[in-house]
């Protein structure tokens, strides 16, 4: 058996290769566990605001310093239709969701996630479904999310609340495809 041997690190705060983009610190919030139902969006619960968000998960987002939020996540995006977590909350289908073999109830949705992204203060990614859906669909939420009116999409959005245009500037197409 070999001698233990041992190392010293010496960290140094001041010294500095180059700036990193705050990009490198994202992460996402997808439909599975507790990530956001009991996770990011909790109706009841004591920490949960007026909108059913947790306010200690939100305070938590902005002490770890993430700057960019990946919705709606990972596998979950693969079979998520974005039209049925728009509009009143009420009124949105509950579907079976292959990737985790769950209900989802579309409580929270497009526009429940951006407004928790602007109260974390975090860049929304929204990513679409290549999975089960295509480019039109894509086409799709670009236009309800970023155009500003005047279409059947972004007049929509308006309907539904949100008179300005979210302004999503970063996009993920799919994500690691769910299933055989």
């Amino acid at each position: 058996m070999a001698p233990l041997r041992t190392a010293q690190v010496t960290i140094d705060p001041a010294f500095a290769i180059g700036a990193a983009d705050r990009r490198l610190f994202g992460s996402f919030v997808e439909h599975m566990g507790r990530c956001v139902y009991g996770g990011v969006f909790e109706p009841g619960h004591p920490e949960a605001d007026d909108d059913g968000f947790r306010t200690d998960v939100l305070a938590l987002t902005r002490e770890l310093g993430v700057s960019v939020v990946r919705y709606p996540g990972g596998n979950f995006v693969s079979g998520y239709r974005w039209e049925d977590g728009i509009g009143p909350a009420g009124d949105r289908p509950r579907r079976l969701d292959l990737a985790w073999k769950t209900i989802e109830t579309n409580a929270f949705g497009l526009h429940e996630f951006m407004a928790w992204a602007a109260r974390a203060q975090v860049e929304p990614m929204m990513a679409v479904n290549l999975g089960t859906r295509g480019v039109q669909e894509a086409c799709d939420l670009l236009e309800y999310t970023n155009h500003p009116g005047g279409t059947a999409w972004s007049d929509l959005r308006r309907k539904h609340g949100a008179e300005q245009p979210y302004g999503v500037r970063l996009w993920c197409l799919g994500n690691e495809l769910d299933g055989p």
